[in-house]
């Protein structure tokens, strides 16, 4: 089965969509005790914007307990409203334009080149197990990521979790930081080529301020229903 043509009809799927709702939770364990959970229950119209949110959120960060609930609606406000493609379109288009800016800033066509190579090898790994029922299985195992693009994926995943009133930043940096790190990805596919679940599993170990090692395991899932 060809893998190309597989996530084309995927993404030709996908993008048809006029609904997307579903499922997503994630734990977090150090030293194979949950210090992290989240929920995220989500339902969004992609024609006209309205977007349902329930979130739970339960953390045990160094004896400290926090939990919190929240449940939204809203409607999202401009391009995406009235037209789902131009919506997703526009938003790649402006997504691609600022990652090349920065792309340019970080070291140019050589970096680019790099991760282009990452992404194809990535693509390369890649297991396909075609079920009886006609639907799909990809799995995918990572565990050498190069220095260059571990180093870069650190620096913006802790970028992105600089601000310290949001609490979960400080577990997800733990995971920004972990010494080889394994990673497992898995993407179910139904025949009719909808993504059915998709689940990231990441193991490593950490070292402390102490010099102290911790096992450290983060499990997501997200299934759209």
């Amino acid at each position: 089965m060809s893998k190309i043509k597989l996530m084309y009809d995927v993404i030709n799927t996908m993008k048809e969509k006029e609904v997307l709702s579903g499922i997503f939770k994630a734990e977090g364990k150090k030293d194979q005790l949950q210090v992290a959970s989240f929920i995220n229950e989500f339902e969004k119209n992609l024609l006209n914007g309205e977007t349902k949110v329930k979130i739970s959120t339960e953390l045990d960060l160094n004896g400290k307990k926090v939990k919190h609930e929240s449940q939204t609606e809203f409607t999202m406000q401009g391009c995406c409203v009235g037209n789902r493609h131009h919506g997703l379109m526009h938003h790649m288009h402006h997504h691609h334009l600022d990652q090349n800016q920065e792309d340019i800033r970080c070291g140019g066509i050589k970096e680019k080149l790099t991760k282009l190579a990452f992404l194809l090898n990535i693509f390369n790994q890649i297991q396909v197990d075609e079920q009886e029922d006609k639907s799909v299985m990809l799995s995918l195992n990572l565990s050498e990521i190069p220095d260059e693009l571990k180093k870069v994926l650190q620096e913006r995943m802790i970028h992105k979790t600089m601000p310290e009133h949001h609490r979960h930043h400080g577990f997800m940096k733990e995971f920004c930081t972990l010494n080889d790190p394994k990673v497992r990805f898995s993407l179910w596919i139904t025949k009719a080529r909808e993504v059915e679940k998709i689940e990231v599993t990441i193991e490593g170990k950490q070292i402390d301020e102490l010099n102290e090692t911790h096992d450290m395991n983060l499990r997501a899932e997200l299934h759209l229903v």
